[in-house]
């Protein structure tokens, strides 16, 4: 997504947290809100927000743990400060459950579906295509052209290979010219 498309989006679950007036409204809205967050600021895959477990968060270390990601590796994923209070402001209205899931949708874990379908409804109100994988490629891809080395991106999204987080971050031309710039006036 586009830093525009995210903004959109972003505002969109904000508008929407800040409208919901009834607790199951507020319920639902504080879960998308922190879904969002932890898929466009944490890169993680939509499974991994799935199977988070209440013992995997350290909301004051402001971190927590992927365990058995993708090829069966955990992780640690640090959290932003908006991404924790996401968190925070959720687990009041989370509910009890047969599972220490931290999502519960009507107390049950979340369903395979349910992610996909909440965020293809708030693409459909901004105009734009939205999944989560396509969060976790704006997370890297934002975080290349802000000066994060891929090496650091590449451990924090979980990949063996540096060649699989390159397809994932893409240099925007902006980043590109400054680079360029900055590189030629060491030279000269």
């Amino acid at each position: 997504l586009t830093d525009h498309e995210v903004r959109r989006l972003r505002n969109d679950v904000e508008c929407r947290l800040a409208q919901a007036k009834f607790f199951a409204q507020r319920r639902d809205a504080l879960l998308d809100h922190a879904v969002f967050y932890l898929l466009w600021q944490c890169g993680l895959r939509r499974g991994e927000v799935e199977e988070l477990r209440l013992e995997d968060l350290d909301l004051n270390g402001r971190k927590l743990s992927v365990r058995t990601g993708k090829g069966m590796k955990d992780r640690t994923v640090f959290l932003t400060a908006i991404t924790a209070q996401a968190l925070q402001a959720y687990l009041p209205f989370r509910g009890e459950g047969p599972t220490d899931h931290v999502f519960l949708y009507r107390n049950q874990p979340l369903s395979k579906d349910l992610i996909h379908g909440r965020l293809k409804a708030a693409g459909q109100r901004i105009g734009v295509k939205v999944y989560a994988h396509r969060l976790r490629h704006t997370c890297a891809t934002q975080l290349l052209n802000a000066g994060c080395p891929v090496t650091s991106i590449q451990k924090f999204l979980g990949h063996k290979k540096l060649n699989t987080t390159m397809v994932y971050a893409r240099t925007y031309d902006a980043t590109v010219e400054a680079d360029y710039f900055a590189a030629m006036g060491r030279i000269e």
